[in-house]
């Protein structure tokens, strides 16, 4: 056991006292993104097992207690050239306000600095411990839209397969007894997230073997995607069943815990026959305790650790931003002929995150009818920018209007944006009569049109570093689509773009550029 062990208490100490200084003083340097993660914890039941993640890590590391116990730690530079790339992920997050690139890349940062002070030797045999605490990162809104669209595929195809007649529009599915829908909530992300954290924790502790940790770490993730299909149709299926008298309020909910509960136990338990209970010591002892490294060497590798993201956090200040712009509003763009602007009801309501540069038109040409929305954020920072899950075509009535991606749309001409994302709008009339409207979608990131998530924010990043620029706007027009002619409508927000938006862009970008 570890007692006959020679125990090397010196060098332990030394690391113990820097693990501890560079984890403090990287959360201090980082103060904003470390505060986001406390923020993103208790905001909403999906992520707040991450306050018990690096508790858990630490779990880990004194289960190995008695194999670390045979070496010392070697504290080494070459981890952190892994830390200084961190840092320029952090720095490219922070300046585009891509919280998770930020959060991702400041745990980047603790896990080489750890690996540079404990060594090679003692850092690759902690290996799962250090990668548990990436499940500290609140991950998964991008999984959020597909995995809508595969439960609700997955649920109405399993329904006609039972034989019961199903109407799809969108999001919205119809039965002869009721009508449902599938939200945010039903899209499972939380069940993937809950199940691939515990399917790690339990894949370290069950298994020595890494290809049987690795499977089981992956069958962790494809269960409950699988799971929450069926979930689904079961809910469905109940509430079709008692007439819609079951499954169709809080129950709906307490219905798809107990059975994700009841599926992560079936997990765990076929796991449990392939458990390798007595790993073997893989980590080998040194052999000569004299060429153990002095506090010198830990002291330094912890201050070239602190130095990195403190050199990160003053580029970011020292970023240059635009400055206070003149205008307190967007002037109202020259209209093309024959378009004219229409008073009436806008197509568009969406979120979007508050700002005091917004511009709202209706236009018409002939009986044909185009809404435009555009937010624009001329010095973006955290909260107040263009590029933002907050801001979606989907207004806040999220029972009656769901949205559904489309492929993208080619413009290709020169002063407009190449391509625009197409959303299909839909949006419950009555019981029985859906309203279909196609709307683009894009942003202008300091003078250039994009229709990407990441190549925007690159764009950001590279507009502040070399440009002084950090003005980004959100743009939409939206159109009714009549019947099914999808591409009339695409062809009518085509020719409002090529004639009216040249005369938008310029009226943005003299609200961003208005101090120059």
């Amino acid at each position: 056991m570890s007692s006959a062990v020679p125990l090397m208490p010196q060098q332990w100490r030394y690391a113990g006292v820097a693990l501890l200084l560079m984890l403090l003083g990287v959360v201090l340097i980082l103060l904003p993104t470390s505060e986001s993660f406390v923020a993103v914890w208790s905001g909403g039941e999906t992520y707040n097992h991450g306050f018990v993640i690096l508790p858990i890590t630490l779990w880990l590391a004194w289960q190995k207690r008695g194999e670390l116990a045979k070496v010392a730690p070697e504290p080494v530079f070459m981890p952190l050239l892994a830390v200084a790339l961190a840092a320029i992920g952090w720095l490219l997050g922070h300046l585009t306000g891509v919280l998770v690139v930020e959060q991702l890349a400041m745990v980047g940062i603790l896990i080489g600095s750890a690996a540079a002070i404990l060594g090679w030797r003692i850092s690759l045999f902690l290996a799962f411990p250090l990668l548990f605490l990436l499940f500290a990162v609140p991950m998964g809104e991008d999984l959020v839209p597909p995995m809508m669209e595969y439960t609700a595929t997955f649920t109405v195809e399993a329904l006609r397969l039972t034989g019961i007649p199903v109407y799809r529009e969108g999001m919205w599915f119809m039965l002869p007894t009721g009508s449902w829908s599938v939200v945010e909530a039903c899209s499972g992300v939380r069940y993937i997230i809950a199940s691939v954290t515990l399917g790690f924790l339990y894949a370290y502790v069950s298994y020595h073997t890494l290809w049987k940790r690795l499977a089981f770490i992956a069958l962790s993730a494809i269960v409950p995607i699988l799971a929450n299909g069926l979930r689904a149709y079961a809910i469905v299926m109940i509430g079709h069943l008692s007439d819609m008298q079951l499954a169709t309020g809080i129950d709906h909910l307490i219905y798809g815990w107990v059975f994700f509960g009841v599926v992560m136990l079936l997990l765990f338990w076929i796991g449990g026959f392939w458990q390798e209970p007595h790993p073997p010591i893989r980590l080998p002892e040194q052999a000569t305790p004299a060429s153990h490294a002095g506090p010198g060497r830990f002291l330094g590798v912890l201050i070239a650790a602190l130095a990195i993201p403190s050199l990160a956090q003053g580029l970011a200040v020292s970023a240059k931003a635009s400055g206070d712009t003149r205008q307190d509003s967007i002037a109202t763009p020259a209209v093309a002929e024959p378009w004219r602007l229409v008073e009436g009801e806008s197509y568009l309501a969406p979120t979007y995150l508050p700002t005091e540069f917004v511009l709202r038109q209706n236009l018409a040409r002939g009986e044909d009818r185009v809404s435009l929305f555009a937010a624009l954020y001329p010095a973006q920072r955290q909260g107040y920018e263009a590029i933002s899950g907050d801001n979606a075509v989907v207004g806040d009535d999220r029972g009656r209007q769901q949205s559904q991606v489309l492929s993208a749309y080619e413009l290709q001409a020169e002063g407009l944006p190449q391509q625009v994302n197409q959303y299909l709008l839909t949006r419950k009339v009555s019981a029985f009569r859906m309203e279909r409207i196609l709307v683009w979608q894009w942003h202008r990131i300091a003078g250039h049109d994009l229709n990407g998530r990441y190549q925007s924010k690159w764009q950001e990043a590279w507009s502040r570093i070399f440009d002084g620029r950090a003005d980004g706007a959100w743009i939409a027009v939206a159109t009714e689509i009549d019947g099914e002619a999808s591409d009339a409508a695409a062809g009518l927000l085509a020719d409002f773009v090529h004639a009216n938006y040249p005369a938008i862009a310029r009226e943005l970008d003299k609200v961003s550029l208005a101090d120059e």
